[in-house]
């Protein structure tokens, strides 16, 4: 299965339909034309020589041009690297040198942070800026003007377990690690999301997710029936507005999102009867958040995805069947992360991979099996064969089960953070905050957060004689981190629980404040 297959198919099917829709400039595109253009894209990368498994960058915000460049790297066997723009310009530079793609498009707005690092990449040798004021000299309309709009003849030799696209994500060290998705992981999670949600051709899709993340194949499960799409860069009252003007059926939000919508003034005044279903997931949330949500849009059912970018974004689903008993009979339920979905198995092991108790109390890893699962992490073999162990993923999130099959997740193996959809890496801001002189340790948590979900704490202990204010430990962060990674809060104490081999207990940290949050974990 080739995923480009998706827009040759329907161009054939549903030509003069609108296929995309840009609610970032009002842009419009019907099947024909985002096949036309596809094909002109994928002969203008064939002819810059770049051959299947090479790689080809993208620096930029959602935009329709985003897919058009996936939908050409999957007919071509070009391998598509999305770059996350909240990244600093540091760790975009990293992830370029570990990639290696030879081309990269940019759009203006983070022209001037790809120049400052430009002289560090020496694998690109051709940039192409998307929009108006980028400043290169190469510009994506005349790049793909007067190419050929003919399918290229890759597109039936590519596909099943080749190398579609890869995006970075991070673990307990910090480190970022490009996981490799392929045609086949996107196929399965296009079923499993079509099972889940009863897709239909009818339907318009908001993807408000950034596509530098997994969430890029969100969109490609309603592409793929011919549904239309609607791309946007989150704003709470424009996406309402959007919802309401484009009819939109259904989108996938994070906490943080929910809870921004949910807070506009004249949210009421909005015309939401549209939505038939919302999904959630990215992070933690209430149940009083998701009780006030559920309020708020009566028609629309609900569906929680839980999952990770190793598993292509899904492994277990909480339907909008599971809410609604939810509400009724069955209030545990709103505690979970729900079954897992049609084309995954999974478990839940302890620490020589044997099956815990289903007895919804005993806690364990849990782990997946399954052709979401990804094809390993970009350059980073050993890490690889750790993780897929045994022929299944380890997720690094502990769960209990229950005889009915339902996933509990009660805490993580590992530290990583989850702030509004985005994952962060305490070591990395441990390190940063380390810089202070007056501070003797440190250990970052996260801690609950209403709209995000759970956001960032630092835990210091300060260096006798010397004095130190929270302000000044968040402002060394935001010099040096991304905005989203520096703490939030800082508590001050006089030592830090430790095991007895001086290891810092940050499950002791965190008790002080997750102590009576039932939901601790959840989402994709």
């Amino acid at each position: 299965m080739n995923i480009g297959l998706t827009v040759t198919r329907n161009a054939r099917r549903y030509p003069d339909q609108v296929a995309l829709v840009d609610a970032n400039n009002g842009r419009r595109i019907t099947w024909k034309d985002l096949n036309r253009r596809v094909n002109q894209l994928a002969h203008a990368l064939l002819a810059q020589g770049l051959k299947k498994g090479e790689r080809i960058a993208i620096y930029s915000r959602n935009c329709l041009e985003y897919l058009e460049l996936f939908y050409a790297g999957a007919k071509t066997g070009i391998v598509i690297q999305p770059l996350n723009w909240r990244f600093t310009p540091d760790e975009v530079a990293f992830t370029l040198k570990d990639g290696a793609p030879r081309g990269i498009l940019v759009s203006p707005e983070y022209a001037q942070a790809f120049r400052d690092k430009a002289g560090e990449l020496p694998s690109i040798e051709f940039v192409v800026g998307l929009g108006a004021g980028h400043g290169f000299p190469l510009s994506y309309e005349a790049w793909i003007a007067g190419q050929p709009d003919a399918e290229p003849e890759s597109v039936y030799t590519v596909g099943d377990d080749d190398l579609y696209f890869f995006c970075y994500t991070g673990g307990t060290t910090g480190i970022a690690k490009g996981v490799m998705i392929t045609h086949r992981n996107a196929f399965t999670t296009i079923i499993n999301m079509t099972a889940a949600e009863k897709i239909s051709p009818g339907d318009v899709y908001l993807i408000l997710g950034q596509m530098f993340h997994i969430a890029v194949l969100l969109p490609h499960s309603y592409l793929f029936h011919g549904a239309r799409v609607v791309i946007l860069n989150f704003e709470p009252r424009k996406t309402l507005e959007v919802i309401q003007s484009e009819r939109v059926t259904s989108f996938l939000g994070i906490t943080t999102m929910l809870n921004y919508m949910l807070d506009v003034p004249e949210f009421a005044q909005f015309d939401t009867r549209c939505l038939r279903l919302i999904g959630y997931g990215g992070g933690p949330m209430s149940v009083t958040t998701l009780r006030r949500a559920m309020a708020a849009f009566p028609n629309a059912g609900f569906i929680q995805y839980m999952g990770q970018t190793e598993l292509s974004i899904i492994s277990a689903v909480l339907t909008p069947e599971d809410h609604r008993h939810a509400l009724s009979d069955k209030p545990h339920l709103l505690l979970s992360c729900g079954r897992e979905a049609l084309l995954c198995d999974c478990r839940v092991v302890d620490d020589n991979d044997n099956d815990v108790p289903r007895d919804g109390e005993t806690a364990g890893e849990m782990v997946v099996r399954g052709e979401n699962v990804m094809k390993g992490y970009w350059n980073l073999p050993e890490l690889t064969a750790e993780t897929l162990r045994g022929g299944w993923c380890h997720t690094g999130d502990m769960a209990t089960w229950d005889k009915d099959g339902y996933f509990y997740v009660v805490d993580r193996k590992k530290d990583m953070i989850v702030s509004g959809g985005e994952n962060i890496y305490p070591a990395v801001v441990e390190q940063v905050i380390y810089k202070h002189p007056a501070v003797l340790e440190c250990a970052v948590i996260g801690v609950p957060h209403d709209t995000y979900g759970e956001t960032v704490r630092a835990v210091v202990v300060v260096r006798p004689g010397h004095t130190v204010t929270p302000e000044e430990i968040i402002e060394t962060c935001r010099h040096n981190l991304a905005s989203y990674m520096k703490p939030t809060g800082v508590d001050f104490v006089s030592e830090l629980p430790k095991a007895p081999t001086g290891k810092i207990l940050k499950r002791v940290l965190r008790e002080k404040y997750w102590s009576g949050h039932q939901r601790r974990v959840g989402g994709a």
